[in-house]
């Protein structure tokens, strides 16, 4: 599956405020449920598998990213959110460098293998020092989300 597929301009945030590991967890369920039409339910389901997947070990891949994800119930698709933080967190990276670029997957309980080939495509997209530059270069929403479907078009 494609970045294209799963990601959309509503989903894409520039300059989010962190603080936390577990604030942005939060602003992230909250954002996303909020963009989907979910409700507060729906939301803290979203956390508490968010917390439960990083629980198992970090996300934080390196170099200032993290992909978080988890399974989740009430949803019928893969669905991804791309966000820049205002300020780089702590985010218990394999590195342990601080995080500013969040890739996050939301995927229907069933949908295991689109899940995987999904998240190999962002992390290649990420691990290009190119790429994240131009990301972190990037002044709003918009420019956000064309920038990452530009990356992959060329990735």
């Amino acid at each position: 599956m494609k970045i294209t597929d799963v990601l959309t301009p509503a989903m894409t945030q520039c300059d989010l405020p962190g603080g936390s590991k577990k604030r942005v967890l939060e602003n992230l369920s909250i954002f996303i449920t909020e963009q989907l039409g979910g409700d507060k339910e729906q939301t803290d389901k979203l956390f508490h598998s968010l917390v439960a997947r990083e629980r198992l070990g970090s996300t934080g891949i390196g170099e200032g990213v993290a992909i978080p994800h988890c399974r989740a119930s009430g949803f019928n698709r893969i669905h991804g959110c791309l966000i820049k933080l205002h300020q780089p967190i702590d985010f218990d990276a394999l590195d342990d460098q601080p995080v500013d670029l969040i890739f996050a997957l939301v995927v229907p309980e069933e949908r295991n293998d689109e899940h995987l080939a999904t998240l190999a495509r962002i992390a290649q997209m990420m691990q290009d020092e190119t790429s994240r530059q131009s990301l972190r270069q990037c002044r709003s929403d918009q420019e956000l989300y064309s920038t990452a479907i530009q990356l992959e078009r060329t990735n």
